[in-house]
């Protein structure tokens, strides 16, 4: 992943500190483990729309 972009989101502060406890657990950085969830959560929807596109 050596193209990157930055952005800035804002995020609940306690959101932010379940995310941080998380990815401390985990051995990554914020960003990383919010990256990892992003990559995730678009694999399940891929699924779930190539699903639903049958019907």
């Amino acid at each position: 992943m050596s193209d990157v972009s930055k952005t800035t989101i804002n995020l609940p502060v306690d959101l932010k500190k379940e995310l941080k406890k998380i990815a401390i657990d985990e051995d990554t950085s914020l960003s990383g483990l919010i990256i990892k969830m992003i990559e995730e959560g678009m694999k399940e929807r891929k699924k779930t729309n190539v699903i639903s596109d049958g019907d």
